[in-house]
């Protein structure tokens, strides 16, 4: 794509994320993610999963339940996404990007079925918990609560995540949030640089 002279580069982080706010204004038109129709077609549910649905396992990723919601997981996926997908390949990298949310689904159905499962956070969680795994000691800095900054390296950022998540899960706190998703996705995030990409692994 050409415009003005200059080269504007597709990316799949940039797909992935138009995907996510067009689906986002489309589900508007519905009445949001907490509609019935948008919920029972689109949204992750072990009834929909009873009676075939299957594509609610990667339909749901890309449904938000409001726009707090959507900001969270798209400056997730902005902020690790283009170092994964260079590293990995396009192909490799929505794969990866895909199985992971499918993960962090299977596990919410598993461990707290909810009557409905939305969101792009395990999917997200997945490229956090790989970026982790890849560059352990690079110092980065997160935002505590999303207002406070914290500086860390970003292994501990991966490992907050599961041990957060598994927390929330066993006790019960916050029930709304799809915390097995969560740690489903970290987990399988670090499975894939682990055992499926051991060459991009960066030791530090």
């Amino acid at each position: 794509m050409i415009y003005r002279g200059q080269k504007i580069q597709l990316t799949a982080v940039k797909v992935l994320i138009a995907v996510n706010v067009l689906v986002f204004i489309f589900a508007s038109f519905f009445g949001g993610a907490n509609s019935g129709p948008v919920d029972d077609f689109l949204g992750l549910s072990g009834r929909g999963l009873s009676k075939g649905m299957v594509w609610q396992l990667v339909t749901y990723q890309f449904v938000h339940a409001g726009i707090l919601h959507l900001l969270v997981n798209m400056a997730g996926l902005w902020f690790t996404g283009p170092v994964l997908e260079r590293l990995m390949g396009v192909r490799r990298f929505v794969t990866f990007y895909l199985l992971a949310g499918v993960a962090g689904g299977l596990m919410q159905m598993l461990f707290s079925p909810a009557p409905n499962l939305v969101g792009a956070s395990g999917s997200v969680c997945g490229l956090v918990a790989a970026f982790s795994a890849l560059f352990p000691r690079m110092p980065i800095t997160a935002l505590l609560f999303f207002v406070i900054p914290v500086r860390m390296e970003a292994r501990w950022l991966g490992v907050s995540i599961v041990i957060l998540s598994l927390f929330l899960l066993v006790t019960g706190l916050f029930g709304n949030i799809g915390n097995a998703a969560h740690l489903g996705g970290a987990l399988a995030g670090y499975a894939w640089v682990r055992f499926c990409t051991p060459r991009f692994r960066v030791v530090g």
